[in-house]
């Protein structure tokens, strides 16, 4: 059995994954708990639903192993709290052998699988890894041409090194053996098409086509048309049969941007479709089967609309079964040099070959900005600094970042603002101190701890 478990484990395959286990006998706890970290799987353990909670809720957990029976609660209240406010992240379940019934209808529900008490310790690692080897399985993508492969390895940085973004791809590796509708929220330019691309691409569906439909730009007269296609001679100017963006993406994923922008008879017919799975061209009476993977994406704030009756709320939670916020680019600011370096090696690829890259100045200027515009302006920036330089590194004057920029966001609010001074005064500090942290601490009034600890809170890179 001992082979079977080396065979099983590849030491160092899971450094990137957590896996949290919740048992409140502390000797089985210690006992399971050593097992995983010989094995060099990172865990938590905790005893209880409580402790439990809190561990979810700094983000970084990709799976749950945690007993049926606890002090404040049972394993199977705790897999339903992590449905509902944690999707995507799996539960095995360890359960004593009265109690089977009950892991074996959570099972049913979408529990991963569950362990009979008492278990050789064989059998609880043979189980954890084969969900581990499933999470941190890497997927192969097929670009838009079909020509070139790329990896995509959950965690991995492709969306920004930032804990927010490698949850966030985290999550859709979970996602890739479900059909659920995905509603992905954000400001402008944070990245929900790429978000809703990567979705797809790392989905069973990958294979078949991705639609995406901008609903703001739809004029309201034809988004109806657009969205499920007309019948020949359904209307004026109707010469013959178009298939609508539904129909085009049957087999694959639709992509409904701006969703928020959609009238109240649209989101009616779309409730219905999302609902019944299937739909009608305009001018026709025979149902089409509907075949495809749902993602919404918005700015604008959902609970708001329904409130003054904009959106309805019975489409909003069929569209929000899994959802995905992703932050704006101020708030994970290692992201910025992170992925202006990766647009700078892009655009040098396709067209601009003697550019070596970004020099330390501009990307110190690049950090201290606040981005309203989020990736979208940062990706604008750097292409218009490609554009501009003229020497082997983009210097800060290539830039060209604009006044909106240099001021804070209208919308930041004042701890934000606040931060962004602080963030800015020391990354001028290094830059002035040539990167000598007693110096930079020195100069700004404060021990090297708190320097170190300031600079690793806001992402600046020594």
């Amino acid at each position: 059995m001992q082979n079977t478990i080396e065979q099983t484990v590849n030491r160092g395959d899971f450094t990137d994954l957590c896996v949290l286990l919740v048992e409140d006998d502390e000797i089985m706890r210690m006992s399971l708990a050593d097992r995983l970290r010989i094995e060099s799987i990172p865990v938590r353990d905790v005893g209880d639903t409580a402790s439990a909670k809190k561990e979810l809720k700094k983000g970084d957990i990709d799976l749950v192993v945690t007993d049926v029976l606890l002090p404040d609660g049972t394993g199977i209240e705790l897999f339903s709290d992590i449905s509902h406010n944690f999707p995507g992240i799996p539960v095995i379940l360890m359960t004593a052998y009265g109690d089977i019934s009950d892991a074996v209808a959570v099972v049913k529900d979408g529990a991963l699988d569950y362990l009979t008490k008492p278990f050789d310790i064989n059998d609880f690692m043979k189980c954890v890894t084969h969900q581990l080897s499933s999470i941190s399985d890497i997927h192969l993508m097929a670009n838009s041409d079909g020509d070139d492969i790329n990896y995509f390895k959950p965690g991995s940085g492709c969306l920004g090194k930032s804990d927010a973004m490698r949850r966030i791809e985290r999550l859709v590796a979970r996602l890739r053996d479900s059909d659920s509708s995905i509603l992905l929220t954000g400001e402008s330019g944070v990245g929900k098409e790429v978000v809703a691309n990567l979705i797809h691409q790392n989905s069973l569906r990958s294979q078949g086509p991705m639609v995406s439909v901008n609903c703001a730009a739809l004029p309201s007269t034809l988004i109806e048309s657009e969205l499920f296609g007309h019948e020949k001679g359904a209307f004026t100017g109707a010469t013959q049969l178009r298939k609508g963006r539904f129909e085009q993406a049957q087999g694959g994923t639709i992509f409904l941007d701006e969703i928020a922008e959609v009238s109240p008879d649209i989101q009616v017919k779309l409730l219905r479709v999302l609902q019944e799975r299937e739909f009608e061209r305009v001018g026709g009476s025979t149902p089409i089967p509907l075949d495809v993977r749902v993602i919404a994406a918005t700015q604008a704030k959902l609970d708001k609309s329904i409130e003054t009756n904009e959106f309805r709320p019975d489409l909003y939670w069929r569209l929000n079964v899994i959802h995905i916020d992703i932050p704006p680019l101020r708030q994970r600011r290692e992201d910025i040099v992170y992925l202006a370096r990766q647009f700078v090696n892009q655009l040098v690829k396709s067209k601009h070959g003697s550019i070596k890259g970004l020099s330390k100045e501009a990307e110190l200027h690049l950090q201290s900005m606040t981005y309203p515009g989020n990736v979208r302006e940062l990706k604008n920036v750097i292409e218009r600094a490609v554009t501009l330089c003229d020497g082997p590194w983009i210097r800060k004057s290539d830039l060209s970042i604009s006044e909106q920029n240099e001021s804070f966001n209208d919308t930041t609010t004042l701890k934000e603002s606040i931060e962004a001074a602080e963030r800015e005064s020391i990354i001028r500090a290094l830059a002035e101190n040539s990167g000598r942290i007693a110096q930079t601490a020195n100069s700004l009034g404060i021990s090297r701890k708190n320097l170190w600890q300031k600079m690793k809170r806001y992402g600046i890179d020594k």
